[in-house]
């Protein structure tokens, strides 16, 4: 009974104690796009993976309308962009980063309508510093079930992006799985939109891929260290941010840049 007891102390404490839950839920969140953000670089979409993360701002501003949490309305349209996105670029051959172009002067413009002034700052810039114990638990969900699935589709996908006719000779269906590679980014953009916005999450996705595959030898060790390098900018972004009162999605990402020139600096041949 006393053993029990303070299990469920602990576990209190542990969701009280709000810069453990910030510093977790945001490990767990890079460790999702980070792995994504791998195959956005592999594909050449790096500009495409940016600029879907602005899709959310509408979204928001729509939740906040309604006084809904602005997270389901980031998820819809989000969701919506991607699957747009992969259905257009199917029927017109048009290249995808001409397609989310339209997607994003359209909906930032509304997003900007739509969306409060200061509901607008926190929307595109973040405050994970507010984030509550339900959201944290809900975005360490997401992000395993994330990175579970990316992990899953990971062999077919490359297969997809390296050798689209080889995939199709398979059986492989790389529509589909790229159709299922739009959607998990959509939901990991949505999961970073209260650690660092949705102005900079995109830049999450990419920092620590571009930085890896200057030091990586190999497609796994590529993957590897992508993950690798989004947690550690993360986890150092934060520990920065909360110690200098720092916003903490710029701080994240200034710390994206400078591993990306360092990595210069050992890049491989």
């Amino acid at each position: 009974m006393a053993k029990a007891f303070s299990t469920t102390m602990n576990i209190n404490e542990i969701l009280n104690n709000q810069f453990l839950l910030v510093f977790v839920s945001g490990i767990f969140t890079a460790l999702a796009a980070s792995f994504l953000g791998a195959f956005i670089v592999v594909k050449k979409m790096a500009l495409v993976g940016d600029v879907l993360s602005h899709v959310a701002l509408p979204g928001i501003g729509l939740a906040l309308l309604f006084n809904v949490d602005p997270i389901y309305g980031a998820v819809i349209f989000l969701l919506f962009a991607a699957f747009g996105t992969w259905f257009i670029e199917k029927k017109t051959k048009l290249s995808a980063d001409a397609i989310i172009g339209t997607f994003f002067t359209a909906t930032l413009a509304l997003g900007v309508l739509l969306v409060p002034d200061q509901e607008l700052f926190e929307s595109m810039f973040g405050n994970i510093f507010i984030i509550k114990p339900y959201d944290a638990i809900a975005v360490i969900i997401a992000s395993i079930i994330i990175f579970a699935l990316t992990l899953a589709i990971a062999r077919r996908l490359t297969l997809s992006i390296a050798a689209p006719d080889l995939a199709k000779s398979i059986g492989a269906k790389p529509d589909i799985f790229y159709l299922a590679f739009l959607l998990l980014f959509a939901m990991s953009i949505a999961l970073g939109i209260k650690l660092i916005g949705s102005v900079l999450m995109g830049a999450l996705t990419i920092l620590p891929a571009i930085s890896a595959r200057n030091l990586s030898w190999s497609l796994k060790s590529f993957l590897g260290l992508s993950v690798i390098l989004g947690v550690l900018i993360t986890g150092l972004g934060i520990l920065l941010a909360n110690a200098l009162n720092f916003p903490p999605g710029p701080t994240i990402i200034i710390f994206g840049v400078v591993f990306f020139i360092i990595s210069l600096l050992f890049k491989k041949a």
